[in-house]
């Protein structure tokens, strides 16, 4: 007996387009631009292409918004540092969120329920966040953060500046 040769099967049958059908084959790659290359040839964002999609970045604004809203009633309840807004905000926001979390613990210092007013600012979250585009590169965010004991207004500008996002104006109510 003959050893069939090697890749072959001697079960499979030739694929046959059906009439008035075109053969099945691969699907055609559209050609992608190339990603853009700093000086020195490094290539950033290689998996993803830059572009102006509207819904992609109204997904982007939003996530950011999301977390920094969270962040923000985090640091006024003094459970995260403000220096870790810095990231995404201006140094204004970060000093001026200090500057509230560090009033807020001189209360809790006075307050004779410390535990009650604790808990007040303990594990908020995101009930609901409102984007709106103002202009290209442009959002206002509104959100709705829920604690154990309140809900609080949160209300932001995002602005694309360079190749990034950034908070520029920030509100806690």
């Amino acid at each position: 007996m003959n050893a069939p040769a090697a890749g072959s099967d001697p079960m499979a049958r030739p694929v046959v387009p059906a009439p008035g059908r075109p053969a099945a084959g691969p699907p055609a790659r559209r050609a992608r631009p190339a990603p853009p290359t700093a000086p020195g040839g490094y290539t950033w964002g290689a998996t993803r292409v830059l572009g102006h999609d509207t819904a992609d970045e109204l997904g982007r604004v939003t996530a950011l918004a999301r977390s920094i809203g969270q962040a923000a009633v985090e640091v006024l309840g003094g459970s995260r540092p403000a220096a870790q807004l810095s990231r995404w905000t201006t140094p204004e926001i970060v000093q001026r969120f200090q500057q509230r979390a560090d009033m807020l613990r001189l209360l809790q210092e006075q307050f004779e329920d410390k535990a009650a007013l604790q808990e007040l600012h303990r594990n908020p979250h995101v009930r609901r966040c409102r984007v709106c585009r103002v202009d290209r590169g442009v959002y206002e965010v509104a959100l709705v953060l829920v604690e154990p004991r309140r809900s609080r207004a949160v209300a932001m500008r995002v602005e694309r500046l360079g190749r990034g996002w950034s908070v520029t104006e920030l509100e806690v109510g």
